[in-house]
Formats: structure tokens, sequence, C-alpha cells
């Protein structure tokens, strides 16, 4: 079989299969499609596909096809990073209520804490999983942001398959996952530009904690006006064509080359890209992007992270990050919000609900354990643990909140 071949065969299999699995397994409206998507990708790699057909393994997940596929994941989590700074226009970031400030604050400070505890915990009992030159802090930070990771886009499709956009619930869960992200990406680039000064004996940390201020403020100074000229400039009947995306992909890519540049992951200059955008212009450009994105590349990324995800059940320290990691992601997440909400006069039924949603990490947490692994700040059996992790509270965000607003009906509280 040629080089080709394989790789159509592979691409095949990584874009078809979980919508097969998703449309013939019964989960359609109990998971979400990206649950499904990085299960594949974790199948594909060497915990499952490897260790089942270890010779087909092998003729198909060679250098050349890992090589190809590399590239794709590459765009794709670019172009992602612009869509979720997309999501995080004024609209979401309004003030939802007397309720919104605090159970957002909540949502952001107690999960990401109960995080880096969970961190130093995991260090205590299996001090192997740190990383060479890395210290106990920069691990327990890595585990908090992880904990608290949510997924925006995710999130946006859960609402919209439960028919909850456009209402209270809804408004809550987008505003506060969008606070939420920023909070946590500003946190990481902290944590990865620390990581640079270290690496390079300070003088990059320095430079770059120069040049982060200045970058933002030419971004939103001379950037976003910029954009709005140059891409209206070139819309046709408010639809962003060819020439108008070419301009957003390359001050996308542009962007993400100065990030890169300064030490930190070049998914954040295209996440600041989105974020700077102009109001009028987010919803054309993320009609365009979003579903052939979401359907068609990232399940490459999810491809290349099973690929790089071997979980072995047998590790005592695998189960161990696993069962706590995940006890600290769910009952840390719903908590947080549910009693904050309670406490601002929600009923508990709609507290829980509006946690369930919260939880969601999807392809996001998927990101942020992999930038994480690059940076060598975790380890790669930490990785698979939150790997996992990320799967699960994922997969329970649909029903546990079908189950909670159902109470909620029944007991006849607005949602």
């Amino acid at each position: 079989m040629t080089q080709s071949l394989n790789f159509l065969v592979l691409a095949l299999v990584v874009v078809v299969l979980p919508v097969a699995l998703l449309r013939f397994s019964g989960l359609k409206g109990l998971v979400p499609l990206v649950v499904v998507q990085i299960m594949v990708g974790i199948a594909l790699g060497p915990s499952v596909f490897g260790r089942v057909a270890p010779g087909l393994f092998q003729m198909f997940i060679n250098p050349s096809s890992i090589a190809s596929i590399s590239g794709i994941a590459s765009i794709a989590v670019l172009i992602f990073g612009l869509i979720t700074g997309l999501h995080l226009g004024p609209g979401i970031l309004r003030d939802n209520g007397r309720m919104f400030a605090a159970v957002a604050a909540a949502r952001v400070m107690i999960p990401a804490a109960i995080g880096c505890l969970a961190g130093f915990w995991i260090l205590a009992r299996h001090p192997e999983e740190l990383p060479p030159g890395i210290s106990p802090a920069e691990f327990a930070v890595a585990i908090g942001i992880c904990i608290g990771t949510s997924a925006l886009p995710v999130l946006g499709a859960i609402l919209r398959e439960m028919d909850l956009l456009g209402i209270r619930i809804g408004h809550l869960a987008l505003g506060i996952a969008g606070i939420n992200d920023v909070a946590l990406w500003i946190l990481l680039s902290g944590l990865l530009t620390a990581r640079a000064g270290q690496v390079a004996g300070g003088h990059v940390g320095h430079s770059t904690l120069l040049l982060v201020p200045l970058y933002l403020v030419f971004m939103i100074r001379v950037v976003r006006p910029l954009l709005g000229r140059m891409v209206v400039a070139r819309m046709r009947d408010e639809m962003v064509d060819e020439r108008a995306l070419a301009v957003v992909g390359a001050v996308t890519i542009a962007s993400a080359l100065a990030t890169e540049s300064m030490g930190l992951h070049y998914i954040i200059g295209a996440f600041v890209t989105g974020a700077v955008m102009p109001v009028n212009l987010r919803k054309p450009i993320l009609d365009r992007l979003q579903v052939l994105t979401v359907a068609l590349l990232m399940p490459f990324f999810f491809a290349l992270t099973g690929m790089r995800t071997l979980i072995d059940p047998g590790s005592p320290a695998f189960l161990e990050v696993f069962f706590i990691a995940t006890v600290a992601a769910v009952a840390g997440v719903v908590g947080a919000t549910a009693v904050a909400a309670r406490l601002f006069g929600a009923s508990w039924p709609f507290a829980l609900g509006l946690g369930a949603l919260l939880q969601t990490k999807g392809l996001m947490e998927v990101i942020v354990l992999t930038i994480l692994l690059d940076a060598g700040i975790i380890s790669t059996n930490v990785f698979a643990a939150l790997i996992l992790m990320a799967v699960v509270s994922t997969a329970l965000a649909m029903p546990l909140a079908r189950l909670m607003l159902a109470r909620e009906a029944v007991a006849g509280q607005q949602i």
C-alpha cells in the first residue's frame, strides 16, 4: 500500500468512524460528538490499536502518516484557537444577573485551587511523575489549570443540542464559561512564560514579560480596527468571502507566530486574534469556519493525541491520578458552581444543572494537556490519565444536566 493510500484510509477512519459510532451506538443525545472523537483517537493509538493489532498499527501509524496528520492537526488547533476567541464576544461576557459574578468567580478559583491541591497530592503519592527540571509548584499549577478548564465551543454545541440557547441557563453557562476560559488561558500563558524564562536562563522570560503587554496593546489598538476595515471591505452581502477569509487567516497566523516567538504556544496568538475581532465580524467568520473545523479538522488532532496516549490500566499511578483528577474536576466544578448559584437564589436542580454543564471539558482540555506535555510540565502517564478524565467529565455533562433540569421543570421553575 502506498503512503497516499495509507493516509487516505486512516483519514477516512478518523473522520467517519466517530460519526458512525455516535449514530448507531444509541449515544446520540446522551454524549457530544467530541467525546466519541477523543475515544476514537485513543483507540487508534498504542493503547488499543497498537495492542490488538501491532502489525497493522505499525503499517498505518508510521512516520509518514504521523507527519501528514500532524500538519493537519496543527492547522486545526490554530483555527480552533481563533474560533474559541470569536466566541468571547460582549454578548457572552455581559452580566447575566446578580448571581453571575459570584458564580463565575467560584467557577474559576475553586476548581483551580482544588486542582493545585490534587497536583501536590499526586506528587506526594508518586514523586516519579514530576518531570525533570519542573518544580512541584509548576506541576501543581498545571494540574489546577487542567481541573479548571472548560470548553466553550463544546458547551455551545451541548446547549444547542439540548435546546438551551437563548434562555437563562444558556446565557449563564456561556458567560461563565467565557470568563473561565479567559482567566485560565491567562494563567496558562503565565505558566508558559515563567517556564520559557527558566529554560532560557531568565532572559527570554523577562523579554516575554515586557513583550506580552506590548503585543496585546498592538492587537487591540492597531490590529482590531485594521481587521475591521480590511475584512469589511472584502465582504459581500455581509458574507465573508475568500479574500476576507484570507485576511483573517493571515492575521491569525501572524499573531500565532508572534506568541510562539515569545515562548508561548501559537494557539494563544490565534485565541487573541479571535478575542479582539470586531463584533460585527464574529458570526460571519464562525459560520464559515466552525463546522468545518470541528467536523473535519479536529478529528486529526484527536487521532494524533491518541497516538501519543498510552493508557496503562495496570499502573497504580495512572489509576490514582485518573481517579483523583476526575473527582476533583466533577465535584469541584459542579460543587463550586452549584453552591454559589444556590447562595444567590437559584434552586438546587437549576444550580446543579448549571454546574453539570460547566464541567464540560472536551477538546479544550486535550489542547491544554498537549501544550503542557510539549512544554515538559506533565509526564506522559499524567497526560494519559487526564485525557481520560476529560472524556469522562465531558460525557457526564449532558446526562447530569438533563436529569437536574428535568427536576427543575417538574417543580415548575424557570430554566
